[in-house]
This record gives structure tokens, sequence and C-alpha cells, in this order.
């Protein structure tokens, strides 16, 4: 990789063939920082447009898809420098914005374990979802200051002073959903650091890393891993039996629903069909993997 200056920060995308969202990326990030691609498949034509024409850029197939986790992982891994900064493939984010999010974790001295800039949907994933259901993570953000301490964020950006960790910073058993919030849950236990730099806006457009597979699929797949993750990660922290006790009326109720929709709303009977599954997966220690994969690509 040829680069134009000596930033600490490497960047890591996770993708499932996100080609023009890789393009975007790349074409907003410049080319001052280096950048690792963990592409969940095999399609060498990736590589290759990615390895031929951005010279920081570097991509590794993971010959099917992985996951978000593994994937993370194996990139988060091939870092050299101090930081590695998750992504994902709709993220819009700039050279001059890096710059500024450089200056905000210096001050910092080391003394933190992750940080994110400030994106235009953060509001609405932490003020208005409960995800731990035993011990509520939800914050009002103040936004007062540059830089702020928070108890959680998206994985969408996830900026890890390496230092801090070892070199699998995610649960490899989730395959989808949860596994920053599992992060965040391990740091805050570790009396860890955890800063939104609020100086510091981006954009995430949301499910446009996923391209060339149908809506009715992506909600398949992600309702699926949804609840699957949700009852791994309460029984992961709080023990088989409380997440039991959290998720069981939601079992019952996706069992009758899909029952009931079946009649005369197929989608609305798959959404709690996959909703079901994923959740009793889960109560049955069935791995995550094992899951839908977007229609088996």
């Amino acid at each position: 990789m040829n680069l134009k200056n000596n930033s600490e920060i490497t960047f890591v995308i996770v993708s499932l063939e996100a080609i023009k969202g890789i393009r975007n990326c790349l074409k907003n990030i410049g080319n001052k920082y280096k950048v690792i691609i963990a592409e969940n498949s095999n399609n060498n034509n990736i590589k290759e447009e990615i390895e031929n024409n951005y010279a920081n850029a570097k991509c590794i197939l993971l010959g099917k898809n992985l996951g978000y986790a593994s994937a993370a992982n194996v990139g988060i891994s091939s870092v050299e420098t101090k930081f590695a900064f998750l992504i994902n493939a709709d993220i819009e984010i700039y050279d001059s914005q890096i710059k500024e999010i450089e200056n905000e974790i210096n001050k910092l001295n080391n003394d933190f374990f992750i940080a994110s800039p400030f994106y235009n949907d953060f509001k609405d994933f932490i003020e208005n979802n409960k995800f731990d259901k035993v011990f509520n993570l939800n914050q009002k953000i103040q936004l007062k200051n540059n830089i702020e301490k928070v108890t959680i964020l998206k994985g969408s950006s996830m900026l890890f002073n390496l230092s801090k960790f070892e070199k699998k910073i995610f649960d490899e058993n989730f395959f989808f959903f949860f596994e920053e919030i599992d992060v965040c849950k391990r740091t805050i236990l570790k009396n860890g650091k955890i800063y939104l730099i609020n100086n510091v806006t981006i954009n995430h457009s949301g499910n446009k890393g996923i391209e060339h597979v149908s809506s009715h699929e992506i909600n398949k797949f992600r309702n699926w891993h949804y609840y699957w993750s949700s009852f791994y990660y309460h029984k992961k922290h709080y023990g088989f039996y409380n997440s039991l006790r959290v998720h069981l009326k939601r079992l019952i109720k996706f069992f009758f629903l899909k029952n009931y929709y079946m009649i005369f709303n197929k989608k609305q009977s798959d959404m709690y069909k996959f909703r079901f599954g994923g959740l009793l997966n889960s109560i049955l220690s069935r791995k995550s993997s094992e899951g839908p994969d977007f229609g088996g690509r």
C-alpha cells in the first residue's frame, strides 16, 4: 500500500459484494489511509478491481459469507496501525473529517477503548432501542461537548484502540446483530471508555451495503438473526433461564402470528416465521451460521 501520510488509522470495511458502496467509500476516504476490505464472498473480480484501482486498499476474500463478526475480526487482525476504524460500505466519511477524528482521539492520550464520530441515525439507535433487556443501555445524548462518554455504539462506525483488545475483538458466535452491543457491554464491564465525537457528523445511508438482494430476503435474514442474537446475548451475559424469561412470550407470540398470517399475508407470515425460527434455534443452542443467508448466498 502506497500512502501519502503516516496516519495511525487503518479502515476496515466488511462487505458482501457491495462493490458500489466500496467504490464510493474509497473515493470519499481518499488515498492517504490504509483500507482493508473483508469481503464475505469468493468474488475475485471485486478483489482485482479494488487492488488494481486503489493503491491504499487490500481486499481479503473470505470464501463465503462468514457473517459480520468473523469478517470484522479477519480484517482487524490484518491491521498494523494503532487504530482500526471499522465502517460499513454505506458510510460516507471524508478526509477532512478523518483529520478531525484524529485530533480528538489524540487528545485522549490513548485512554479509550472505542470511539466513533456522530452519525445521522445514532440518536434513534441509542435512545429508542432497549437492546439489553436486563440492563438499560438507553441514554440521552447531550451533544454539548466535542466528545462525550457513551455506553454503546452502532457497529457501522467503530474506531478501536487496538492496544486495549485481543486480536479477536468480536464474539464470532454472532453472525449478524448484537456483535457491537456485546463488545460495548464487555468494554464497560472492564471499566473501558467509549466516546462519541460530536463535532464530526458522518452519514450512514443504512442497508445499502448489501447489493443485489431483494428486500424480502433481507427482511427474512434480519428477522431470523436479530432474535437468534438477542437470545444468545442475554444468555451469555445473564444466563440461559434469564434469557428464556425475557424471550418466552415473544416465542409464543411469533408461533401464533406466523400461522395466523399464513392464510392471507405470506410476507407477514414469513416475518414471524423467521423471528420464531431464529429465536427457537438460539434456545436450542444451534449456531447462528446455520441460519438464512440471503437465499443461500
